[in-house]
């Protein structure tokens, strides 16, 4: 359980660190985190397309954005906080899995397929991100759409493996409201 508590207030650390101390001192794009989360780039006010992430990319006001982007906002900052979100949700999931009866039979992997599955895809889209911004890999059409892919997957699989944590969570209490084990 304390694993868990730990897990849980480093997630909660560096989550208001990134978005309130580190990220905006790159400007409202990386406060954002726009590759991240949005479907525009707020300081063009336009969709995000490989047009105007290319625009972005090559707009000689957003070099010191560009930078601060890759590091720290996402080395080391952003890595740290994937792995203790996934940590924390597949702990978290673990230890309430193991309270019910009904799930006390399946392996203990499954309760890790989604966390993992998460942090898998964000560390692939913050290095294909990285990879991008530094022009190891060139901004084209595929490599747009494997970082819109990998961003898809990894919102659907942490948004899967939080909704797994609070299933767990209303099952217990369930056990626990009806006085009898699930």
């Amino acid at each position: 359980m304390a694993k868990i508590i730990v897990l849980f207030v480093l997630t909660l650390v560096l989550t208001l660190a990134l978005k309130f101390i580190v990220a905006p001192r790159y400007g409202k794009d990386v406060e954002a985190r726009f590759l991240e989360r949005l479907k525009y780039i707020p300081s063009q006010s336009a969709v995000l397309s490989e047009a105007s992430l290319r625009r972005w990319l090559t707009d000689k006001t957003q070099t010191e954005a560009i930078r601060g982007y890759v590091v720290p906002v996402l080395f080391p900052l952003d890595i740290l906080f994937l792995i203790c979100l996934a940590l924390f949700l597949g702990f978290a999931s673990l230890a309430l899995a193991e309270r019910l009866a009904l799930l006390s039979g399946l392996p203990i992997w499954i309760w890790w397929i989604l966390p993992v599955s998460y942090m898998a895809t964000d560390i692939l889209e913050d290095c294909t991100i990285a990879a991008i911004f530094k022009s190891f890999v060139p901004l084209t059409a595929e490599s747009f759409r494997l970082l819109s892919t990998l961003t898809a997957i990894k919102i659907a699989s942490v948004t899967a493996a939080i909704g797994q944590v609070a299933l767990l969570g209303g099952l217990n209490a369930l056990s626990f409201f009806l006085g009898k084990s699930i």
